[in-house]
């Protein structure tokens, strides 16, 4: 299956907890946003964000360490207030 990224792409739609970037597995962009929501545990929270199919861009840096779910060991699961993320 395709892995997506996800960015705000206006000002206005940034968070205010700075998770800005989600990167998730879906088998369309509609289906990763999803999995992506819940791992916020907020549904629709990543509506109107750019979708991106990360095999066809070019390399990137993400501003800030990635939150993962908590039940994983491969990412920090840990928010910038120590916090876990609620869908996690």
């Amino acid at each position: 299956m395709p892995t997506y990224a996800f960015f705000p792409n206006r000002e206005e739609q940034r968070r205010a907890d700075r998770l800005n970037f989600a990167v998730a597995v879906g088998a369309t962009p509609a289906a990763a946003r999803i999995v992506a929501e819940n791992l916020l545990g907020e549904p629709n929270a990543l509506v109107g964000w750019t979708a991106i199919d990360v095999a066809a861009t070019p390399a990137v840096f993400v501003s800030g360490l990635p939150v993962g779910a908590r039940a994983q060991s491969t990412w920090p699961n840990l928010d910038r207030g120590g916090s876990y993320l609620k869908g996690a």
